[in-house]
């Protein structure tokens, strides 16, 4: 819905309820269930939901009283949980505080993605670059090394066809599951037989590509749109994932290394 819609919308409601514009009556009810209030604001922040959910939604008395039966019944249904003592169960406790960690931190990930969208934005060049890399599948060699020198030499044995230790087979990859940060973004790019180091936070990737097959694309214009969309959403994940690490580097954790070996049995 946009702007003009939403302006709309809620006209309908202040007409249909004259007297929510007033401060004094923003703890107005406009129903009661054994004494427990439905509160009007509350009711129409659940017409506004509705309506997203809904855009042919008519706020008619009809479809007003619906909605408003549907409140009802669910604070019956509370009040009877209640009586029945199940809201003193300790799973229902448990329940409640993850639920409650989880919107905490929906809100807070809302809360960053705000604060940077101003400066989080696809331009065109980079939604023609990864239309370009959409064009391929991948397929490479991986390996891990602790320090820059292992990680030199396990380079040069895997460009002669050596096998190293822990050496892995990705693909045939897709660059849609490839995160922007990746070192393997960049293989898309890159000729059979290239080999590359990238330093990571636990030591060194290397990667080798060994085959790379052409895919029949659909005309950029038709797939635009959702590229940037794409790459958009990737920008707000690694600037959260950045943001964590930061806030990690500041924090006191410790972790009991010897009692998780003992849950792993090892």
């Amino acid at each position: 819905m946009n702007k003009k819609g939403i302006l709309i919308f809620f006209l309908c409601l202040t007409a249909f309820f004259p007297s929510c514009a007033r401060k004094k009556e923003r703890e107005e009810k406009v129903a009661t269930v054994n004494g427990a209030p439905i509160l009007l604001r509350d009711f129409q922040r659940e017409v506004f939901l509705a309506s997203r959910r809904d855009p042919d939604l008519k706020t008619t008395h009809g479809a007003l009283k619906e909605l408003l039966q549907t409140d009802i019944n669910r604070k019956l249904m509370i009040q009877e949980a209640v009586r029945m003592g199940l809201s003193e169960d300790e799973h229902f406790a448990e329940t409640i505080k993850k639920f409650w960690e989880q919107t905490l931190i929906r809100e807070l990930i809302n809360a960053k993605t705000r604060e940077w969208s101003d400066r989080l934005f696809v331009t065109d060049d980079e939604v023609k670059k990864h239309y370009k890399r959409m064009g391929y599948k991948v397929t490479v060699r991986t390996a891990a090394a602790e320090n820059e020198k292992e990680a030199q030499e396990f380079k040069e044995r895997m460009k002669k066809g050596e096998k190293v230790e822990g050496e892995k087979v990705l693909g045939p990859l897709l660059v849609e599951g490839i995160p922007l940060g990746s070192p393997l973004y960049n293989a898309f790019y890159l000729s059979i037989g290239y080999a590359g180091v990238a330093k990571g936070k636990d030591g060194y990737m290397i990667f080798l590509v060994v085959k790379k097959d052409s895919i029949q694309l659909p005309p950029l214009k038709d797939v635009y749109g959702r590229i940037k969309e794409a790459l958009l959403e990737h920008k707000k994940e690694r600037a959260l994932m950045m943001w964590l690490d930061a806030v990690k580097g500041s924090a006191h954790v410790e972790i009991d290394h010897n009692l998780l070996k003992s849950i792993a049995n090892e």
